[in-house]
């Protein structure tokens, strides 16, 4: 698990940030260390297996993937700081003002005890540990789904493209709809039967709107970054995953941009349904 984990999060993070790293100040170090000094101010700092020791200042994010994460009494993070697969260390003046999520062995162990037992004080971090299973289904779906159906995905994403408004419409006024829906089919008696199916539908729906609305970021991101016309829809997609995820890192206005996003994705693919019927029919 922790190996499929690494290599994962391994691809992700060098699809990410291995073009943007020149012009941010960013540390990225796989298969060794990385440090920031008492006097040294970085955006993010991400190592693969490796340890982080930070004693200055980390604007943004702090993630370690298989390796700890020592934070000595110096040091200061504006963002969050994430280590799965090792420890996170704090020096009694250490400041961290975003969230801190530890992910090892031992912690899912003693947070699934504590869930079971009806503790309420490690069930943030059962959240987490959901949070990051769902994150790597979508990207295991996301991979099969460009190297299987690569035509349809495509198309998909091309209508989404050709009619962000609409799109966003289209998701916003179908997201306002689920509720109503529900409590029609909950009072009918014929209704509750088709409950599950529904769900079902809206979820299947939802996860390929998401994945098309990501793969349309990651060609757009790599357009900018590469003047070129080969361009991998596996890169595109997963790229565009991980820019979907980071965004939702961003203090204030990061949920609401990633919320537009997803709408636009949940709303076109809806959209790519209606009007592929119509031209069916």
């Amino acid at each position: 698990m922790k190996f499929k984990l690494t290599v994962i999060f391994s691809i992700i993070i060098f699809f990410c940030l291995s073009a943007p790293a020149a012009r941010a100040n960013n540390i990225i170090k796989i298969g060794s260390d990385a440090t920031v000094g008492e006097n040294q101010t970085v955006n993010n700092i991400i190592t693969i297996n490796g340890q982080i020791t930070v004693s200055g200042l980390v604007e943004n994010n702090v993630i370690a993937i298989s390796g700890p994460v020592v934070l000595t009494g110096k040091s200061v993070v504006r963002g969050n700081v994430f280590c799965i697969g090792g420890i996170i260390a704090r020096g009694s003046g250490s400041q961290v003002f975003g969230k801190i999520t530890e992910i090892n062995s031992a912690g899912i162990t003693k947070s699934l005890r504590s869930f079971f037992r009806g503790d309420t004080d490690d069930w943030s971090a059962i959240l987490n540990i959901l949070f990051l299973f769902f994150q790597i289904i979508i990207v295991i779906f996301a991979i099969l789904l460009a190297l299987i159906l690569p035509r349809q995905l495509t198309r998909i994403k091309q209508t989404i493209q050709t009619n962000k408004l609409r799109s966003f419409f289209y998701g916003l006024l179908a997201s306002l709809m689920i509720t109503p829906l529900l409590i029609v089919l909950v009072i009918s008696i014929i209704g509750i039967y088709l409950i599950p199916a529904l769900c079902i539908a809206i979820a299947i729906i939802f996860l390929l709107g998401y994945i098309a609305v990501a793969a349309l970021l990651g060609d757009f991101t790599l357009s900018k970054i590469w003047d070129t016309k080969n361009k991998s829809l596996l890169g595109q997609t997963i790229l565009g995953l991980i820019l979907l995820m980071i965004l939702g890192w961003i203090p204030y206005v990061g949920w609401l941009i990633k919320a537009i996003i997803v709408t636009i994705g949940w709303g076109g693919m809806l959209y790519f349904l209606f009007s592929h019927r119509k031209r069916r029919a």
